[in-house]
């Protein structure tokens, strides 16, 4: 009896859908580098970014669902999607610089500046512990990226980049959950996802789309990255943010770095510092009372 108990504990603390995508964004750090080697930035977000939207455009068509947002959410979803364009390209332009495992270190983040913005905007409360959650958490990532790096003479500017991509994604989070809760996780990812795509179309012929000519390996990166990342992780998270709110959603993001760390430790043999390792321990702290410190605003329920 106790055992279910927990288990409900944990269900009511933990959202499956925020967590399977952040898995596919925490593997996405590393696939990005790898594409990198052959695709331009603007030219691998623009991609990724139109077969996300063939993906979501399908789905909604066979469900029979109205593919674009009301009319009045327009503006909303016109600004979402500029914000995620603006994300995608400070990520991949930051991973030019530094490695992926500190991006997602880095990535972590995220939760703070979500849970702050989603207190100053009304959306969802934080208590003293969730308050105590953000300042651990963010201990923990100071003490993860203070490592020096000496493989990458500019990592300082990647980092800066994804720094600055945190508080885009908290925008996109925290902004969007209004809409998402009028027209459905579908239909508003959808709009943005076309804005951000037209518009990185547009720079990439200014840029430029690849460095090199794709080959298939690199072509299957930008496949998951569009199909898996920007499709179903997409969706699943403003469906997250929609059903729990947007600071317990958002405090998910303390697991991605673990993610990209795993991935980048098999895949590409990326080193990791004993350093980074506690950071790790000092975040897990961190989420765990995010998640039991936030409220949800207006009324609705939290947790005392």
């Amino acid at each position: 009896m106790t055992e279910a108990v927990g288990l409900r504990s944990i269900r009511r603390h933990i959202s499956g859908k925020a967590l399977v995508a952040v898995i596919f964004w925490g593997a996405s750090f590393v696939v990005t580098r790898v594409a990198l080697e052959s695709w331009h930035p603007v030219g691998l977000v623009s991609a990724r970014l139109w077969m996300g939207l063939t993906l979501i455009g399908t789905t909604i068509v066979l469900l029979r669902r109205p593919l674009l947002p009301d009319r009045r959410d327009w503006p909303a979803c016109i600004l979402l999607g500029l914000v995620l364009g603006v994300h995608l390209l400070l990520q991949a332009f930051g991973l030019l610089y530094t490695t992926a495992v500190r991006t997602g270190f880095i990535i972590g983040l995220i939760p703070v500046p979500i849970a702050i913005a989603a207190h100053l905007f009304g959306r969802q409360r934080l208590n003293a512990t969730g308050w105590g959650g953000v300042a651990l958490g963010a201990a923990g990532m100071l003490l993860v990226t203070t490592k020096s790096l000496d493989q990458f003479a500019d990592a300082r500017f990647g980092d800066a980049l994804q720094v600055i991509s945190c508080f885009t994604w908290a925008f996109y989070t925290v902004y969007g959950s209004r809409a998402v809760s009028r027209n459905g996780a579908l239909r508003v990812t959808f709009a943005s996802i076309a804005v951000a795509a037209v518009v990185c179309t547009i720079a990439g012929f200014k840029t430029g789309f690849t460095v090199r000519n794709p080959d298939a390996f690199a072509w299957l990166s930008a496949a998951f990255l569009g199909f898996i990342c920007n499709g179903v992780a997409y969706f699943l998270w403003v469906k997250a943010v929609d059903e729990q709110g947007p600071t317990r959603v958002g405090a998910m993001i303390y697991f991605e770095p673990f993610i990209t760390l795993l991935v980048a430790v098999v895949t590409i043999h990326e080193r990791v510092a004993i350093q980074s390792l506690i950071g790790g321990v000092i975040i897990v702290a961190g989420v765990l009372l995010v998640a039991r410190g936030s409220r949800q605003a207006m009324g609705l329920p939290g947790e005392s």
